[in-house]
Parts: structure tokens; sequence; C-alpha cells
């Protein structure tokens, strides 16, 4: 083997088959150049925007679901997912947190 004096390349240059070399080769999995960086926009795109407006013109009680539990709570056949429960909470605890500003 002939030690050519070059470095090897360093963990995460050479990822997912793309080459990272700053001399303007393109990359071998988009084909695009890896010298230009890519613009993302400051707003939200249309598509957000309307899936944000449907979230929002949905009802926060949905009367089948609670007609369905009155049902099995009447019933004696409705049970509480202690685990999934806690999970939730625990989940919305979090995301109300990071949406603080």
């Amino acid at each position: 083997m002939k030690v050519t004096g070059q470095n090897p390349p360093r963990a995460g240059e050479l990822t997912q088959g793309k080459t990272r070399e700053a001399d303007g080769r393109r990359s071998s999995v988009t084909g695009r150049s890896t010298q230009n960086p890519v613009h993302v926009p400051d707003r939200p795109s249309l598509t957000t925007n309307k899936v944000k407006d449907a979230i929002r013109n949905e009802p926060d009680v949905r009367p089948e679901k609670v007609a369905d539990v009155k049902r099995r709570i009447q019933e004696g056949s409705y049970t509480v997912d202690a685990e999934r429960l806690a999970k939730n909470m625990i989940n919305t605890s979090l995301r109300e947190d990071l949406e603080k500003p």
C-alpha cells in the first residue's frame, strides 16, 4: 500500500453516498453541487398553512367518540391504559413547554 500523504475522509464526510469535498463536485445522490447552500424560506409554506387551518377547523369534541366512551362506561367494558395515559400527559406537557415563547 502506498502512502500519499493525503488524509482519509473524516467521519461523516462521506455519508449516504455523498461527496462533501469543496471542489464543486456534484453529489452522487442528488446531482447538485455541494458548494451551493439550500435556501429555506423564512415563512411557512402554503401547504403548511392549509394543514394548520384544517386542524383549527376541526371540532374540539368528537360526538361519536364521546358516545362510544359513554356506552362502554355504562356496559362496564371501559378500561384506562395507565401507561398510555401517562405517556400522553408527558408528551403534551413537553410540547406545551417547547411552544412557549
